[in-house]
């Protein structure tokens, strides 16, 4: 009867660390993040342990071969028990004992019952069970530690930094990220609204700036020598808080309109002396380039210019926050 119960015992400990191992690849991080925030004990007790995630994994790995070890150990026994000779050879080459009888009957049952079942059970409801089996999984971890750590420590010498960065949870494709998201819409952690803009997000790098870009025809233009005079005849015509001096039809210099009201100056003054260099962006580039440029730069607005320098349009961040924001 201990036999039975000991052989029970270990194929729930295999299916437990098999379908935790899935589980933990399955589960879903931005609602586990959202929780998180959320002080949920769970959601808690699963950030903490998956905050070591090559540490995890060796503890779910030795954890099912301790397990399996038992089952075969056990089954082993019973075969011994019932009078199996422990180095038998059938017809005087192949060996039949009770190891080998052991092995054959536990491939199927171990395939079946301690691997592919619970797998596929922790991978359809990996949020649910993970956090349902937080405590256990805790527990274990703490128990085999002492095994995991020296694996861990000792996997971490043949990896580089940039190598660790990218085996860690956080290590996203496009197409797993997209499948978070929807899977997010669907169970309520994110809106639609919310999804579409992420959405968007994720497909700056393939957009062009030339989408966003406002036209020089309707950008504010004057010429390098031009007065505060022009600048209030042209503001009339045109809209826009960013003023650029133009030389033929390259840009010198970039002034904030506020800055002209602020001096209160003559008509007569020249412009030329309040113009500060002005930030270039190619035409070609894509909208994520853009925003990275345009968030360094202090005035968050570029002049879009082809591949001779010359003014094509200008983009504000403003722009590509109302692409990302539109519904």
């Amino acid at each position: 009867m201990s036999i039975l119960f000991l052989l029970l015992v270990g194929f729930v400990l295999s299916a437990f660390f098999s379908g935790v191992e899935t589980g933990s690849y399955s589960l879903n991080r931005i609602r586990l993040r959202h929780d998180v925030r959320e002080k949920e004990p769970s959601a808690l007790r699963l950030e903490a342990l998956l905050a070591y995630p090559h540490r995890f994994i060796f503890t779910m790995l030795i954890g099912n071969n301790l397990a399996i070890y038992l089952v075969s150990q056990q089954t082993t026994q019973l075969y011994l028990n019932r009078g199996m000779q422990s180095d038998y050879l059938c017809g005087g080459v192949l060996p039949w004992n009770a190891e080998t009888a052991a092995t054959v009957t536990l491939m199927i049952p171990l395939f079946l019952l301690a691997e592919m079942g619970p797998k596929n059970v922790f991978r359809t409801n990996a949020d649910r069970l993970m956090r349902g089996l937080s405590v256990p999984m805790q527990l274990v971890s703490w128990m085999i530690f002492p095994l995991a750590w020296p694996l861990e420590r000792l996997f971490r010498l043949f990896l580089r930094d940039e190598q660790m960065r990218h085996s860690d949870w956080g290590g996203y494709s496009k197409v797993m990220l997209m499948e978070q998201l929807a899977e997010g819409r669907q169970r309520g952690v994110i809106t639609s609204y919310q999804s579409r803009m992420m959405d968007h997000v994720i497909a700056m790098h393939q957009m062009p700036i030339k989408l966003l870009m406002r036209p020089v025809k309707k950008s504010l233009t004057l010429p390098e020598e031009a007065t505060v005079g022009d600048l209030k005849k042209a503001v009339g015509r045109r809209s826009g808080s960013e003023l650029f001096l133009m030389k033929q039809q390259q840009v010198v210099g970039i002034i904030g309109l506020h800055e002209v009201i602020a001096r209160q100056l003559s008509d007569e003054a020249p412009l030329r002396p309040l113009a500060q260099d002005a930030l270039s962006i190619e035409v070609g580039r894509n909208i994520k380039s853009a925003f990275y440029r345009l968030r360094n730069n202090p005035r968050h607005v570029a002049a879009v210019v082809d591949g001779r320098g010359h003014l094509v349009g200008s983009i504000r961040i403003d722009d590509i926050a109302r692409y990302i924001a539109k519904r």
